[in-house]
């Protein structure tokens, strides 16, 4: 991450100066931005002097930089001034020595910074490319990147300083990458004044596999200081599971001693607590029906609710639609999953650093850029040290077989790519919307028209066929297969992933030829009606 440990180590190493003299400059750059004159360079005397100790401490991210800064110096003047300090002192010590090795750092770890917006990661990422060349740019990359790395939280030890009123049940995701946009609006709504309660929850949707247990998880880990009394996370997809996690969370508080209290007792007493309490985060994960959380929520909010559900029924809070990675985001994870503590020793895979972009897009292009069939691709590829090429090939012979050999294991997942979406398949409650499902599995998987089943609807089998005679028998069981998430779209266009499309295939291979033979015939069939082409 881009916190001030991992700039000032940057730094450090392209001055060559020693590791207290080079922080002091650095702190003295900062806190004295805003005053113009040259001053005196006896740092005992300066208003901020970090002392060897400090400067340990500095390294290691375990000070609070920015709320230091903020009381000496207005953020203003520190962004207008910062830029004019950094060429005068620090340029000059970078162009004696290693100026491309600083920016290609840098840049390599602007590129992995998950905490870092998109649009923010484009314009560092193009000043540094600029810096090479003007003096000019390259100061204002490191003032960029200086005041970026200041004031954000460092994140180092951030366990050790959570509130111990926590169990999330994974060790802090290390390979998580991208959903900036994601972060930036749930911790928007989040902040807003009016104790309304659609900003109060916020509720995750999306198929499964695409990471919302991980968009939320990390969501608490960058965020725990705003939830300083609780943050629990509940298994919610049953109601099982939902009184487990808060029986944990009863002891947990001492509101009971007994593993089988009443299920009444137990939920006023959860109710009460959150009541009492401020700053809590609960997380309600895989919930399937809302009635499973209602009863332990009380009627005055003084926390956050995070949701993350397959089911497009939940109508709690607001809506987050959580699709597969963009294409950049793709791209750095599969490095960061290659890599090694962030370092690209992809030379381990047969391939450069600079040749790898390229050599990678046929693999991303064919897992659909998802995010648990990336990680089960890159645990494998990890694991075996074989190039990009070799794996496509296993992916040829093996198709989502691939996903089920013992070097495939995700991490941070619970399920693999073939049954991950086996509750949702078999929870299609309507046989005409299972029989459309079928269909369109044999298709190109974007923007399938529903007028293309309608039109050629005679030439499918019952209740197909008459489902799609009537608007709102149509309008059903569109509607019933995006209600997992196993579709996109709406009541005209069809669009589902194409490994969603490879597990239904592969379901049909095991009932036999014929089922998988007559869909594919129907097809075929539908298209030449369609066309008028025989």
């Amino acid at each position: 991450m881009l916190n001030f440990s991992t700039y000032a180590k940057t730094l450090l190493e392209a001055t060559e100066e020693t590791k207290e003299v080079f922080i002091n400059e650095l702190i003295w750059l900062i806190t004295n931005a805003h005053k113009q004159e040259v001053v005196n360079k006896k740092y005992r005397e300066q208003d901020h002097y970090a002392d060897t100790g400090t400067v340990s401490k500095l390294l290691q991210s375990n000070r609070n930089l920015k709320k230091e800064i903020l009381a000496i110096a207005k953020t203003y003047e520190v962004i207008n001034s910062i830029e004019d300090n950094i060429k005068k002192y620090i340029i000059p010590e970078l162009v004696k020595t290693m100026i491309p090795d600083v920016i290609s750092n840098l840049d390599k770890i602007i590129y992995y910074d998950t905490t870092i917006s998109e649009t923010k990661r484009m314009e560092l990422r193009l000043l540094a490319k600029e810096s090479l060349t003007d003096e000019n740019k390259l100061a204002e990359f490191l003032a960029g990147t200086f005041l970026y790395a200041i004031y954000k939280p460092n994140d180092t030890g951030v366990i050790e300083r959570m509130t111990e009123n926590h169990n999330l049940p994974i060790g802090r995701n290390e390979y998580f990458t991208g959903r900036a946009d994601h972060f930036e609006n749930i911790r928007q709504l989040f902040k807003y004044k009016k104790n309304n309660t659609i900003h109060i929850c916020q509720t995750i949707v999306g198929l499964g596999g695409v990471g919302k247990t991980q968009l939320a998880i990390e969501y608490a880990y960058r965020n725990h200081m705003d939830f300083k009394s609780c943050i629990w996370f509940v298994n919610a997809e049953k109601e099982e599971t939902a009184y487990a996690s808060f029986v944990e969370f009863a002891n947990h508080f001492g509101l009971t001693k007994e593993q089988n209290i009443d299920p009444e007792k137990l939920r006023q007493g959860v109710k009460g607590w959150l009541e009492r309490n401020k700053k809590w985060l609960l997380i309600f994960d895989n919930l399937e029906y809302d009635d499973t959380i209602r009863p332990y929520l009380p009627e005055k909010f003084n926390g956050r609710i995070i949701i993350t559900t397959r089911s497009t029924r939940i109508e709690r809070g607001i809506p987050i639609i959580l699709d597969v990675f963009e294409k950049d985001e793709a791209l750095r994870f599969l490095k960061r999953r290659l890599s090694k503590d962030e370092e690209l020793n992809l030379e381990l895979y047969k391939y450069s650093t600079n040749t790898f972009d390229i050599e990678s897009k046929p693999l991303l292009e064919r897992l659909g850029f998802f995010p648990l069939a990336l990680e089960q691709a890159a645990a494998y590829i990890r694991k075996t040290k074989c190039a990009l090429t070799t794996y496509l090939e296993l992916l040829v012979e093996s198709a989502l077989s691939a996903f089920d050999e013992k070097y495939a294991i995700p991490e941070y997942y619970e399920k693999v790519v073939t049954s991950t979406w086996k509750i949702a398949i078999e929870s299609i409650r309507i046989e005409g919307a299972e029989q459309l499902f079928d269909l369109c599995a044999y298709m190109a998987p974007d923007k399938i028209p529903v007028s293309l089943f309608v039109n050629t609807r005679e030439n499918l089998p019952s209740p197909l066929k008459e489902d799609l005679a009537k608007t709102n028998t149509r309008l059903n069981i569109v509607t019933e297969l995006r209600t997992y998430s196993l579709t996109d779209g709406n009541a005209d266009y069809i669009s589902i992933h194409r490994l969603v499309q490879e597990v239904v295939r592969k379901n049909h291979a095991k009932t036999g030829f014929t089922k998988k033979h007559n869909w594919l015939c129907l097809c075929i069939q539908m298209m030449r009606d369609e066309t008028g082409y025989t």
